[in-house]
């Protein structure tokens, strides 16, 4: 007899499916079954369901392809909820499946908080972070909806799609049903991309701003770059997919970015931006400031992210980043070398050195955390995968990375929960086991998840885990200190919260443990970081190290707060060098924060 079960796995198969990340329970007992029987798709068994999305997460994000989750009733599903939005803000193709109560326990959902035992009605919970989510109802609607899963997971914005399938129906005969093809994405071009094209003609400052929107036409961008010779910022999530040596790179801007990109952001004509939605971090607090002088054209696959920034004077284009690309570059008539705005990003650099701006020197016995990231990805292979978490790897990893073109670097972006990086890192690992994987993670953000250090151990992965171990949690210390007169509270070792030995938790877990304090530590272990076993390498930071560059909100002597733009960050610069790099004189902020009069200079 061939059941739902059956049906599911065979439609798994269709679309390409070859890990499954699983919790068994009683609500998906025959999915399981039906899985090991049909033998082709390797589950991988994790031990808590935010995890498995997380890791569902990760493979899909280095491999692809559409990652799996497969969870059980009641808090098997409820639990997914963390993972399923992290992957929604970031547009993550995933399929969860949920197991339920019977069917006949379901059919009340107007009326009853709970179904059977433990169930709930999981698609009303979880269709608000998901692109899909419905319920099996009938044997039949298995391949329709299985196929309409898959299918809306990969179509327009990606993202989440879930099924819950109550375990009666997994049962039940059910006829196999016909296989859908996921339709490829294409390109349709709506908008007449000629007057971008004579924006830019006419530009003396262009600036192409492009995201992880623009991953799967990396192709067309390099095209586009090599046409128009136009300098570009890039994303956080897009950090990893452009040559940092290239002179037309400028790097991060935003409140987390960098002196200079933020500088040259701020001097640009011409904003072009591609494949990212511009979120707070990107843009700073004040929409209208940002790029300041420049006419600002954004193009976007989603109409929702596009409305934020209604009625402010800016081009709003919905489209596919590979149909705006392709259809700028057709139309581009190249007439300006732009040799001086070159010449001019490349001063701001200059003066501008990346490792000058991160602030303090730490004490003896504790390393700088941006130190270690500066020297990680020449230690690491050409095609390394590296993951981080919340804390000092995202701040000063995403600032002071450089990853080789082959390397990836990614993390949890729009949600930006703790707990993501260990289970990400798994996930890549197991989309592709032969590239070495890293792990870039913090005292205080590997507890959330550090349960799945066995999955690790079970699977002898040669997980290099770096642990950022900072005595607490230093981003919400720093808000402390600077918002509320240094009241700490739950954010270090003497405020509430501790940790473990991380020794101790190396043994457990059968990892080896190698302390790093120092830069020469760090350059002395090589030889482990290319090895075949798990490490755990403790980065023993100074714990009052601040995560610099960053925008600040400062609180002056009166007890204002001031916030000063984007293009002035914290470590101040000389308010003479700034108006310098800008070519205009600052913001009345700039002078405020510095206890100075505009007319100063």
């Amino acid at each position: 007899m061939t059941t739902g079960a059956d049906v599911l796995v065979q439609h798994l198969i269709e679309h390409d499916t070859d890990t499954i990340f699983a919790i068994t329970g009683a609500g998906n007992l025959a999915i399981i079954d039906a899985i090991v029987r049909e033998g082709t798709i390797n589950i991988v068994y994790s031990h808590h369901e935010q995890a498995a999305v997380m890791e569902a997460q990760g493979y899909s994000r280095v491999s692809g392809k559409i990652g799996v989750a497969l969870v059980t009733t009641g808090g098997g599903t409820s639990n997914v909820v963390t993972g399923v939005l992290s992957a929604y803000l970031d547009s993550i193709p995933l399929v969860i499946i949920s197991g339920n109560e019977s069917s006949f326990h379901c059919a009340n959902s107007a009326d009853l908080r709970a179904y059977g035992v433990q169930g709930f009605d999981s698609v009303s919970v979880l269709r608000p972070v998901a692109k899909f989510s419905e319920r099996i109802v009938n044997p039949d609607e298995v391949s329709s909806l299985i196929n309409q899963a898959f299918s809306t997971a990969l179509s327009d914005r990606r993202g989440p799609s879930h099924i819950d399938f109550p375990m009666d129906l997994q049962r039940q005969a059910c006829q196999p049903g016909h296989y859908t093809k996921i339709a490829q994405e294409r390109a349709i071009t709506k908008f007449d991309f000629t007057s971008v094209s004579s924006q830019i003609s006419e530009s003396e400052r262009p600036l192409f701003y492009f995201g992880n929107g623009c991953r799967t036409s990396i192709n067309l961008v390099s095209e586009l770059l090599k046409k128009s010779q136009i300098p570009y910022a890039v994303s956080w999530s897009a950090l990893d997919m452009f040559d940092h040596d290239d002179p037309l790179n400028i790097g991060t801007i935003g409140i987390y970015g960098s002196h200079s990109a933020n500088i040259t952001l701020q001097k640009s004509d011409l904003l072009i931006c591609i494949g990212t939605r511009l979120a707070i971090p990107q843009i700073g607090y004040d929409k209208k400031d940002f790029a300041r002088r420049a006419k600002k054209i954004v193009i976007d696959i989603d109409k929702s992210e596009l409305s934020k920034f209604e009625n402010f004077g800016w081009t709003l284009i919905n489209e596919t980043a590979e149909g705006a690309i392709a259809a700028i570059s057709e139309n581009l008539t190249v007439k300006n070398s732009y040799k001086t705005w070159k010449s001019e990003i490349h001063e701001i650099k200059q003066k501008l050195p990346l490792i000058d701006q991160i602030g303090q020197v730490p004490g003896e016995g504790f390393v700088h955390s941006a130190h270690v990231l500066k020297l990680l990805p020449e230690l690491l292979s050409a095609d390394a995968l590296m993951v981080t978490d919340v804390g000092a790897p995202l701040l000063n990893g995403h600032y002071i990375i450089k990853p080789k073109l082959k390397q990836r670097l990614f993390t949890s972006q729009g949600l930006g929960e703790m707990g993501f990086a260990l289970p990400g890192a798994i996930g890549a690992h197991f989309a592709f086991p032969e590239k070495q994987i890293v792990c870039l993670n913090t005292d205080g953000a590997i507890m959330f998840n550090l349960q799945e250090l066995q999955v690790v151990k079970h699977h002898q992965i040669p997980l290099k885990l770096f642990i950022f171990n900072n005595g607490g949690y230093g981003m919400i210390k720093i808000s402390q200190e600077n918002l509320f007169d240094s009241r700490l509270s739950g954010s270090g070792i003497s405020t509430g919260i501790s940790f473990p030995d991380f020794k101790d938790i190396a043994r457990a877990f059968g990892f080896n443990y190698v302390r790093i304090s120092s830069s020469e530590d760090l350059l002395s272990s090589t030889d482990l970081i290319s090895d075949s076993n798990a490490h755990i390498f403790d980065v023993i930071m100074d714990p009052s190290q601040k995560y610099f560059p960053r925008l600040a909100t400062n609180k002056l002597p009166d007890g204002k707060f001031v916030s000063p733009p984007i293009e002035d960050l914290t470590p101040f610069i000389s308010i003479e060098l700034l108006e310098k790099l800008l070519g205009y004189t600052p913001a009345d902020a700039s002078f405020e924060v510095r206890g100075i009069h505009n007319n100063g200079l």
